[in-house]
């Protein structure tokens, strides 16, 4: 009864912990040191969380486009995204957002392509200003978001 009056307030797993390396001190009366130990095993399990590497915590960034971020094309007949890293890619999504803010849905990914990397076949385009608003999920499971606009012009005749 003694012990558990004087392991108030301590995580129910360092009090067991405490129990079984300091039983002696606390039976005999060693509050102090119990106490101080429990803090110090408080703190380490504190200090190892937040020393924890931080890799864990990449997101997917867009490396590069094609068609690039706010360039001047003819109607191009794929969309290619390049990511940092590995994607999930059932989970990820791209919508084409064109003149007269219709929207198009990119279903089809090409299957051979690397997995880092997104690449849609892309419909007929007529010129106007496209948004491509793509979400993707990184396979370290954190979801990103962005947009990559460009501008398709009519062939010019010959």
């Amino acid at each position: 009864m003694k012990e558990s009056l004087l392991l108030r307030g301590v995580p129910i797993v360092l009090s067991r912990l405490l129990h079984k390396t300091c039983a002696p001190e606390v039976a005999s009366g060693g509050r102090a040191m119990s106490r101080t130990l429990a803090v110090a095993i408080f703190l380490g399990i504190i200090g190892a969380c937040v020393a924890a590497p931080a890799t864990s915590l990449a997101h997917a960034i867009i490396l590069e486009s094609e068609p690039h971020h706010e360039e001047t094309v003819l109607a191009p007949k794929r969309l290619v995204l390049r990511f940092n890293s590995r994607l999930e890619k059932p989970l990820c999504s791209v919508q084409l957002v064109g003149p007269r803010r219709r929207s198009i849905a990119l279903f089809r990914q090409e299957a051979d392509a690397a997995p880092d990397t997104l690449v849609y076949m892309m419909p007929p385009l007529e010129p106007g200003e496209y948004r491509a608003r793509w979400k993707v999920m990184a396979a370290d499971g954190h979801v990103t978001e962005g947009t990559v606009v460009f501008t398709v012009v009519a062939p010019t005749a010959r």
